[in-house]
């Protein structure tokens, strides 16, 4: 089944205690994004009706096979929305239809077990979409029933999170991801038109945002995916079929610093976008199963330097993407 709209089910509300931890302050200025030096190696890409993981060197283009796989009964994998991975390697995955993350060796590739799962009652994990993790581990899901819950390092079974952002007055709705960038959480809203912002610190629970980019001049169109470069930029896919970008601390109704749009672009129904150290930007198109890769700065209608497109990509109604 190929998926072109995300799934929006009833929001549920969870009531949050004491949230705030030393691990979640020590990260308040860890970031998601490679750093000026860090080079990724690889693409890897959650491909949801596809019920994989593909991996790709840096650079490929074109009708490219995967370097490596991850698929198959053993893998537990179903309806992956979001993959990231920590600084060791092992990659994470959320899986939307069983509400579970599942982690998977560093390399892995084949019908491989997962090292660990995060599932149970307790979790909070529900119709779970986009991943992060900070310098220090902590882990960050987007749920679309309107969630944010927050794991400590290492997270496994039916784990209670350290955090969960959730309740009317935290402006979620159709949460699809989530970055962390700077002490603060940033959320993609696909039934909101918006994206809303948290400190990474605290306080959690029923809160409203600390900043919020909405209104008409946004340009935001059903927004999916979001990154943020080195310098603090936004980058923000729109299911409607572009990428807006915003200055660093943008917030209410914000004109995108550009916004890449148009027939030449080969977008279609964007879900996810990464940033690369030289600030490439990577978006996974849904709607065409492909990967496109634009030159740092890109505006306008502009053509792509590079696209993962074809039948031996395996590609298959891909979403989440992470560079590592």
């Amino acid at each position: 089944m190929q998926l072109f709209t995300r799934c929006v089910r009833d929001r549920r509300v969870q009531f949050v205690g004491i949230l705030l931890t030393t691990a979640l302050v020590a990260c308040s200025s860890a970031t998601t994004s490679p750093s000026p030096t860090q080079t990724p190696q690889n693409i890897y890409v959650a491909n949801s009706p596809g019920q994989s993981v593909t991996i790709y060197p840096a650079g490929a283009n074109g009708n490219v096979a995967p370097t490596a796989t991850i698929s198959g009964a053993s893998t537990t994998l179903d309806f992956p929305q979001g993959v990231a991975l920590d600084t060791a390697g092992k990659i994470y995955v959320t899986n939307h239809a069983n509400n579970s993350v599942t982690v998977f060796a560093a390399g892995a590739s084949g019908n491989v077990a997962p090292i660990a799962a995060i599932s149970g009652a307790s979790t909070g994990l529900s119709s779970p979409q986009g991943i992060t993790l900070d310098g220090i581990g902590n882990i960050y899901v987007a749920n679309n029933t309107n969630s944010i819950t927050i794991y400590s390092p290492g997270a496994s079974g039916n784990a209670t999170p350290l955090g969960t952002i959730s309740g009317a007055s935290t402006g979620l709705n159709g949460t699809g991801s989530v970055a962390v960038a700077a002490g603060f959480i940033y959320a993609t809203n696909f039934g909101g038109n918006s994206v809303t912002i948290y400190p990474v610190g605290g306080p959690f629970g029923n809160i409203a945002p600390s900043f919020t980019i909405t209104g008409a001049s946004t340009g935001l169109n059903s927004p999916d995916g979001v990154a943020l470069d080195a310098a603090g930029k936004i980058y923000v896919s729109n299911f409607g079929g572009s990428v807006t970008v915003y200055s660093a601390g943008a917030s209410g109704n914000a004109t995108p610093s550009a916004t890449i749009s148009g027939a030449s672009t080969g977008l279609n129904v964007p879900g996810d976008v990464a940033l690369d150290a030289a600030g490439k930007i990577y978006v996974t198109n849904n709607g065409n199963s492909t990967v496109t890769v634009y030159a740092a700065g890109a505006n306008g209608n502009v053509a792509p330097i590079a696209t993962i497109s074809g039948a031996s990509t395996g590609i298959n109604g891909p979403f989440g993407l992470d560079l590592h």
